[in-house]
């Protein structure tokens, strides 16, 4: 597996949970905007243009890391699917989390607010991981 293909291959799942996310947050921002005085979430052009670009940073650096540890997947014989969840919970526990829930502490939003982007990047996690392992086995 080329580096390439790992890297968009990361960028591109990143991005399309991005985009089926997108209404979801946009429907939580309003919803917690109305009840609140000072907005959460401006969404503006360029607001989601940086969200997306972020996403997809998020999802490239991830399928680095899975090319970096491509000779595991080969040494261990697991399946694709067991493979990609170990890979994205390790992702998920090991880099985002931790440094989402340091950001909610210091930033001082609501738990919510922190809830839903743990959820958010967690699921884009999984899903990179599941992505790039399956690409792993079908592209070899």
């Amino acid at each position: 597996m080329d580096l390439l293909t790992s890297i968009t291959t990361g960028s591109g799942a990143s991005l399309v949970v991005a985009i089926v996310l997108l209404p979801i947050w946009n429907f939580c921002a309003r919803r917690f905007n109305a009840t609140t005085q000072s907005p959460w979430r401006v969404m503006t052009i360029r607001g989601e243009v940086v969200y997306l670009s972020w996403h997809m940073l998020a999802g490239a650096t991830q399928g680095f890391l899975f090319w970096l540890t491509w000779g595991f997947a080969a040494l261990n014989m697991t399946s694709w699917w067991s493979h990609g969840i170990i890979v994205g919970l390790a992702y998920a526990l090991l880099l985002i989390l931790p440094m989402l829930g340091i950001t909610t502490a210091i930033a001082k939003i609501s738990r919510t607010t922190g809830l839903v982007l743990m959820t958010e990047m967690f699921l884009t996690s999984m899903i990179v991981g599941m992505a790039c392992s399956w690409n792993w086995m079908h592209v070899r």
